[in-house]
């Protein structure tokens, strides 16, 4: 599961169009006619859920030493160990009962670790880890080159040269939060700096990195820290730095440069207590050994198995999680891979025999897979939907994933997460109310929202496939220790502390009955229930405001979205009642005790309707969603909007003269939370580190991943923050005038996107209104 781009000081738009619907799971096994053939399947798998079969494959993925990289436990896509875990996937699939298991080959940038350590003199840190970038030693154990930016080069570039240096003998260089200002009066060229970092709250690790680089930098070792109780990497951590041994690392979103390292705030507070003694931020005597190699476009598994369908439909059903992972990482994803191959067995064991065909996915480089993209998580799975199996686009009911199943919570009520169309079908399966009991007291809801770029998820939604995705567990956690924060996904995520004490048998076994209850559900249904209407309220509260940003002659745009809208979603009602009533007609029959050949027949023709539903979900993908922040998926004209939000509210404030810096609504946010929050980077890094994540977000370079061409381009605004900054600080009279210019500039070409993007959606309802005809 990933990040979000969104920094400190975000204060972009918020649009309230999200719709969740709570409902109770009580376990009374309510039959209704409508659900009596499908409850007595879902029944069948819920008691033959085999939770040990589950537990063991996840202690086996977390921690078999044949699996797992060497020291750190880590799994990277295309490493040794990926494959290694991939033959073993592919052993269990079989064992299962699986047929057609297959390997598919996926090129991905890969990544592999090993051994690390930092020894600063007598200081002897043993706990180290890498992200995506090349080690100072490869996993052979062969030193690297020293190699930092060339610093005779124009500021813009990121030319390398070798130095005469070598790990056994560097110094190292605190530099604070890794801030430009911070480098001020700093001789760090060839040497190793050590910045704090808040993965949460400041800045991603690509913009202390990349500003080290900038800087002549020899490497990057970084350890978090606690801002007002939040942050990753949290166990233990808050109020207690010098104890705290937690090592969190994410995903790089950045080119290999140099290497980049974390460690614990402890072992930090060995190096920065040893500095303070000296008094000075330099220490030397430094041995460094950072074990890692990166892979360009190397060979990764997706591994697939499958249940064939009996109704040779041409339509699949697929239930997946992801088996690349940090550390032990039990319940990211472990867990998810043992859940998606225990609801598969638990179909076999049941003697579920589906319509549809199941294939049950473990995807590999979903932590990590594209070197250089701000996207670079997923790509097992783009690769697996855009690649190798293509055809899956248009015939794919449902994919159902995981990530973080099995968190052992505290929590009374859980949530299921769906794409706005499937709020009907998963409503009306809950409200069957076909399980046995409820793991959960306070019952189950459905969450219709945006947040759907965090999982291998966007990758398949994207390619027109209609995706459901359980709702982790991360409060009230029950530790087995201690919880700084009281929150799982702030504590344990990608930490050594994603272990079996916080796995929950209970939720599994839930979870495999749950899940393979509605893949079942969804499977015995001929016609797809995709309620294209469900989305359609939080278009229509998606155009408020936009009208304010379009000319007079333009404003007639508005209007012809509304109508638009509407037609399309009167065509996206008449659809579901046409799937709603093949499901009714298929029902009758089977209660009238049809001939195999009529039930067939309706199959058919649910199956036949169910291209033209995905069809027009597909074309609302394409032509009306974008995403912000590469987690909220929205009207792709708000990813501009939102831009001319944060551009007006600065310019009006700088023409007034009235710019503050206190408070969520102060100038300085607005103008921070520009880009989805990337114009944070102005506030406190150098031009270069500004341009890269620029280059990154905007596909400039590495293209194919599934955020290209779904937002607004980030303008270059670099100098006019820059500047506002400075008048602000200063304590003459200060002179916007330069800066109100920039931002005016860069607003005129947010709003030629946005017309583009209003155009193009207006012109996408009618396509898929047409479609639905």
């Amino acid at each position: 599961m990933k990040k979000s781009l969104l920094k400190k000081g975000l204060a972009f738009l918020v649009i309230a169009c999200m719709s969740a619907s709570t409902l109770m799971l009580t376990g009374c096994g309510g039959d209704s006619e409508s659900t009596s053939g499908v409850a007595a399947d879902v029944a069948a798998i819920e008691k033959a859920a085999d939770e040990k079969f589950a537990k063991d494959m996840t202690e086996t993925l977390a921690y078999d030493e044949k699996l797992n990289d060497t020291d750190t436990l880590y799994r990277g896509g295309g490493s040794a160990s990926e494959h290694a875990a991939a033959d073993y996937l592919v052993e269990k699939f079989k064992e299962v009962g699986f047929s057609d298991v297959t390997k598919d080959e996926v090129i991905v940038d890969g990544w592999a670790t090993g051994e690390s350590y930092i020894n600063v003199g007598d200081i002897k840190i043993a706990d180290m880890v890498s992200y995506q970038s090349s080690g100072t030693h490869n996993t052979k154990g062969e030193a690297n080159p020293v190699r930092i930016r060339d610093l005779n080069q124009g500021k813009t570039g990121d030319k390398r040269k070798k130095i005469d240096k070598d790990w056994t003998n560097m110094e190292i260089v605190n530099v604070g939060t890794g801030h430009a200002e911070e480098y001020e009066g700093l001789d760090v060229e060839g040497k190793i700096v050590l910045a704090a970092v808040n993965q949460m709250t400041e800045s991603w690790i690509d913009s202390p990195y990349h500003e080290a680089f900038y800087q002549g930098a020899a490497a990057i070792i970084t350890y978090q820290y606690d801002d007002d109780g939040t942050g990753y990497g949290m166990y233990d951590l808050i109020g207690n730095e010098e104890a705290c041994d937690t090592i969190n690392v994410q995903d790089i979103c950045a080119e290999d440069l140099i290497p980049c390292g974390s460690i614990s705030p402890k072992d930090a507070s060995q190096i920065l207590a040893k500095m303070k003694a000296q008094k000075t931020k330099t220490l030397g005597n430094v041995e460094m050994k950072l074990t890692c190699d990166i892979m360009p476009d190397t060979k990764a598994y997706n591994v697939i198995g499958k249940i064939p369908g009996t109704e040779n439909t041409g339509q699949q059903i697929l239930i997946g999680g992801h088996y690349d992972k940090y550390h032990g990482g039990v319940n990211d994803d472990c867990t998810a891979v043992a859940l998606a191959t225990s609801i598969g067995k638990a179909m076999i064991d049941s003697g579920y025999k589906p319509k549809n065909d199941i294939y049950i996915v473990a995807h590999a480089a979903e932590e990590w897979g594209r070197s250089g993209a701000a996207d670079d998580w997923a790509i097992g799975s783009w690769e697996e939907i855009t690649e190798r199996h293509p055809e899956w686009q248009g015939t794919t009911l449902a994919f159902i994933n995981f990530e973080m199943p099995a968190i052992k919570s505290g929590q009374k009520a859980g949530e299921i997460q769906t794409i706005y169309e499937f709020n009907t079908t998963i409503d009306s399966f809950l409200k069957a109310d076909m399980l046995s009991a409820s793991h959960y007291e306070d019952g189950l809801s459905v969450l219709n929202d945006h947040n759907m770029g965090m999982s291998d998820c966007i990758s398949y939604q994207r390619n027109g496939v209609p995706v459901i995705i359980n709702k982790p567990d991360f409060n009230e956690p029950v530790e087995g220790e201690v919880s700084s924060s009281k929150q799982w996904m702030m504590d344990r995520y990608h930490t050594v502390y994603d272990d079996m004490s916080t796995y929950s048998s209970e939720l599994m076994e839930y979870s495999i009955g749950l899940y393979g209850g509605i893949a079942a559900y969804l499977d015995t249904k001929p016609a797809l229930e995709l309620d294209l209407t469900a989305r359609c309220d939080a278009l229509g509260s998606m155009i408020e405001g936009t009208e304010g940003y379009l000319s007079e002659d333009q404003k007639g745009l508005v209007t012809q979205y509304q109508e638009n809208l509407e037609a399309m979603k009167s065509a996206g009602a008449a659809q579901l009642k046409k799937a709603q009533d093949i499901n009714a007609k298929y029902e009758e029959a089977l209660g009238n005790d049809a001939s195999t050949e009529e039930l067939s027949a309706i199959t058919a023709e649910g199956a036949e309707l169910n291209k033209s539903t995905l069809q027009a979900f597909r074309a609302m993908e394409d032509e009306l969603m974008g995403i912000i922040g590469s987690d909220t998926n929205m009207a792709i004209h708000i990813t501009a909007q939102s831009m001319l939000d944060g551009y007006s509210r600065v310019i009006s404030d700088l023409k007034s003269g009235k710019v503050t810096d206190d408070g969520e609504d102060c100038t300085l946010a607005a103008m921070a939370g520009i880009g989805g929050g990337t114009e944070y980077t102005a506030f406190n890094y150098s031009k270069f580190a500004y341009d890269k994540l620029q280059e990154s977000v905007n596909c400039d370079v590495v293209k194919d991943t599934w955020g290209e061409g779904k937002s607004a381009r980030l303008q270059d605004t670099y100098a006019a923050t820059q500047n506002v900054l400075a008048q602000f600080s200063s304590k003459g009279k200060a002179d916007y005038s330069d800066s109100i210019k920039a931002y005016e500039k860069a607003a005129e070409k947010a709003t030629a996107e946005l017309m583009t993007y209003l155009q193009q959606e207006i012109a996408g309802m009618a396509k898929v209104a047409e479609i639905l005809k």
